[in-house]
């Protein structure tokens, strides 16, 4: 089992028992609100699930019937608890309701204790991933109702309590999808993690979709130059780095062809660099940069600059402000980060930074 798993959960191996069939949910996800949630690195992620058999698939699963318990649970009362009117929209309801039912799910069937047992339980985790892709949209819906109510509510910073929601939510998600991949083998990866995640290929996957949706908003879109070491590989999950590129790809090209709108489109730079923990990405535009009062606000998630018609749409080139924070999230969950340095009127260089070593712990929050 993993290092900080033995280390946390050892105790939780023990009791294998199956719960009551009558459960009282109120008072179950209240308990598991007082537990602590386990921190993982992506080395031991990694290590464990290099070699998976019956045995290692029941132990995780083990520890996952517990873990997601806690982390739904905790996620639901904070989802219960936001301030300023914002637990009481409709569209935060939805996703607390989702949050709970997920939760009953889960304490419904046995901690497994057979391979049959945590066949049932992979398929039911998987299920709850897919049911909660649409989570981060339907919390932007929220934020969006409320400052419609209120319009005072756009001053509002929730970037502290929407940061702990939402890394948490990429934790479960990362959870879920390394356990259920690995019931899947794929050459040269371990669950969703790979071996040798190329940059450069996360990049031109980011630049290619970022192009087409560009194209469809403005009709055509900037070119990209890659300059650095374009040959770079680290062990890394590639959807995270793709995550992180596309969006702010959307945002180089968002800003390019509204600055631009005549004449030939000057290119987007991707810089690639390798140190010796970390790997970097610095995506340049000249775009026009941002004022030092966006800069001020970027981080917070009610704002955007986007036109109110583009967030009608399910894949919007921009629009409900989650895009920055949420990729600054997934940059520094293992321990890296994202910076942005601006020049308004000129344009914006973002860097991206990535732990290679997979030593730091994941930014989930404890409780």
């Amino acid at each position: 089992m993993l290092t900080a798993w033995r280390a946390g959960t050892s105790r939780r191996f023990v009791s294998l028992s199956l719960p009551s069939p009558k459960i009282d949910f109120s008072r179950s996800m209240e308990y598991d609100c007082q537990k602590t949630a386990t921190h993982i690195t992506m080395k031991e992620l990694f290590e464990f699930g290099s070699k998976p058999s019956s045995t290692t698939l029941l132990l995780a699963s083990q520890f996952l019937y517990d873990e997601l318990s806690i982390r739904l649970a905790q996620r639901e009362k904070q989802l219960r608890d936001l301030p300023h009117g914002l637990a009481e929209m409709s569209s935060i309801i939805r996703v607390r309701t989702l949050y709970e039912s997920s939760y009953r799910e889960i304490k419904n069937i046995p901690k497994p204790r057979s391979m049959a047992q945590e066949l049932q339980f992979t398929e039911l985790i998987g299920d709850i991933k897919d049911r909660h892709r649409n989570v981060q949209m339907q919390v932007a819906e929220g934020l969006q109702e409320l400052c419609t109510q209120r319009e005072a509510a756009r001053t509002i910073d929730f970037s502290k309590l929407l940061d702990a929601f939402y890394s948490s939510r990429i934790g479960i998600r990362l959870l879920i999808g390394q356990h259920v991949a690995l019931h899947k083998p794929r050459e040269g990866f371990v669950g969703v993690i790979k071996t040798d995640c190329r940059m450069m290929f996360c990049a031109t996957m980011a630049v290619d979709a970022a192009s087409e949706l560009c194209t469809h908003y403005y009709g055509h879109a900037p070119k990209v130059v890659y300059e650095g070491n374009l040959d770079m590989t680290f062990t890394y999950i590639p959807a995270h780095v793709y995550y992180v590129l596309f969006e702010l790809l959307k945002n180089s090209f968002r800003a390019v062809c509204e600055r631009h709108r005549s004449g030939t489109l000057p290119p987007v730079k991707v810089v690639f660099a390798e140190g010796k923990r970390d790997v970097c990405v610095k995506i340049s535009d000249v775009g026009g940069g941002i004022s030092r009062e966006g800069m001020a606000q970027m981080w917070n998630y009610t704002y955007s600059t986007a036109k109110i018609s583009q967030k009608l749409n399910m894949t919007p080139m921009a629009g409900f402000g989650h895009g920055l924070p949420f990729s600054r999230l997934y940059a520094r969950y293992f321990g890296g980060n994202l910076e942005v340095m601006t020049m308004e009127g000129y344009g914006t260089d973002v860097y991206v930074y990535l732990n290679k070593i997979g030593d730091v712990i994941d930014e989930s929050p404890i409780n």
